[in-house]
């Protein structure tokens, strides 16, 4: 069996349910590293005896450790022919593992023996994982940027809170709107004090999960980080037009805090003193412990309005690269605890921890249609990761540089771009180096 190809111990597997490709080799062991060392874990581990019981001809043995450990040991474990049989990789690591040649690429023709439908997933999800026309990562585990608004807030503001903001004009109206300042006065009214505010309309912050917002902005209109040669373009006029808009909302409209952080907003959203607060939905169970009367939205489409679009995290199961005569029956296994982690009955299991459902198919089941978060399920074939460029610090880090510079009103937006540009594209002259 050792000598037969992948494809052809898998294409001699059980189908099982007509769902997948069961594995019928030998006895074998196979070890998964994960990320998952939270409140997350005991899910995870309870999923690994779940498989192992029902598949008692693959061992699993689970390794839970922090993500930054992993991304400082992997290159090394490859290099020496001790990777793990299957890794858990994050969206802004993943296209860097791949392009130094640390992950396998998952073929279509392996895929299918081992069952694993692409077409079950979100598009841009499962993309994540994809680089230069292959795939190789099969996405477990997601989240998004969300929009939070204050449903009271709202309705004393005469707003409908069964119907956020869509377009750019509806949340600047409702922004507007919940602004209020200590005299009861809204902008545009006579008399309003913008330095005296006793409600702000939005939450802005200065910190990565506060430049996602401006990169869900540029997507919407159009814009991208990087170009077609990987080298950084979040300056288009795309992006400058998209990024502009949301600094008005602070330097212009006066309708969002300048020089804010994600806590002190966090903190004023919980206390009713912010109407809307875009964010990750990871807060969507403090809101819920804090009894608020709010609700979850998908991003209004604050760009521009080209697409819809919003900022996504996500983890894939991937296969690292594996010495010369590696088992191909361990790699066949490995595939079947992919494809069983993936599926829907499993995907449902793990929203319990947070995750957003990784497909269609789980976002519709009647056990989630009751939670405040199942609002954006409609558009979650809209979240989009920073991926697909290797180079991902240097493009992220000058790009929210270029955003706290911007927001803060250190620079005008189109020279806080231009220079992050600048900066991001040094940075990827001296990447690429250790790509070739």
């Amino acid at each position: 069996m050792r000598k037969q190809s992948i494809t052809m111990v898998l294409s001699t597997a059980l189908m099982v349910s007509g769902a997948f490709a069961a594995y019928q080799g030998p006895k074998v062991s196979i070890t998964y590293l994960h990320g998952f060392t939270g409140p997350d874990r005991p899910v995870m581990e309870e999923l690994i005896k779940n498989f192992s019981a029902s598949h008692p001809n693959i061992e699993v043995k689970g390794q839970a450790q922090p993500w930054g450990t992993t991304w400082q040991q992997l290159p090394s474990q490859v290099a020496s022919g001790r990777a793990p049989d299957v890794v858990v990789i994050n969206e802004d690591q993943i296209t860097g593992f791949i392009a130094r040649g640390a992950v396998s690429p998952l073929s279509p023709a392996e895929l299918k023996a081992a069952g694993i439908d692409q077409a079950r997933f979100y598009g841009p999800l499962f993309k994540t994982a994809d680089y230069k026309g292959q795939s190789y990562g099969v996405p477990i585990s997601s989240v998004a940027y969300v929009l939070f608004y204050n449903k009271d807030l709202m309705k004393k503001s005469g707003l409908d809170p069964a119907n956020p903001p869509r377009t750019q004009a509806e949340f600047l109206k409702a922004a507007q709107t919940c602004t209020t300042d200590k005299a009861g006065k809204k902008p545009g009214q006579a008399g309003f004090d913008p330095k005296n505010l006793d409600t702000w309309g939005v939450s802005l912050y200065n910190n990565w999960v506060g430049s996602r917002l401006a990169y869900a902005a540029i997507l919407q209109n159009g814009g991208s980080l990087v170009d077609k040669d990987e080298n950084a373009a979040f300056n288009s006029p795309q992006a400058v037009s998209a990024v502009q808009f949301l600094v008005d909302l602070v330097q212009k409209q006066g309708v969002a805090r300048a020089n804010s952080t994600e806590e002190a907003e966090l903190a004023a959203f919980s206390q009713g003193k912010v109407c809307m607060f875009p964010s990750g939905q990871w807060y969507t169970d403090r809101f819920e412990q804090q009894k608020m009367n709010f609700g979850v939205a998908f991003l209004p489409r604050l760009g521009g309005n080209k697409q819809d679009a919003a900022w996504g995290g996500s983890s894939h199961l991937t296969l690292p690269k594996q010495r010369a005569g590696y088992d191909a029956n361990k790699r066949a296994a490995a595939l079947e605890f992919i494809n069983w982690m993936s599926q829907p009955a499993q995907s449902l299991t793990w929203t319990a921890t947070g995750s957003l459902p990784t497909q269609a198919s789980v976002a519709a089941d009647p056990k989630l249609r009751a939670q405040p978060i199942s609002g954006i399920f409609p558009k979650l074939g809209n979240i989009y990761a920073t991926s697909g460029f290797p180079w991902g610090g240097q493009v992220l880090g000058p790009f929210d540089n270029a955003w706290e510079n911007a927001y803060l009103g250190k620079k005008p937006v189109q020279q806080a771009l231009n220079d992050g540009v600048t900066e991001s594209n040094k940075q990827i002259i001296q990447a690429r180096k250790s790509f070739q």
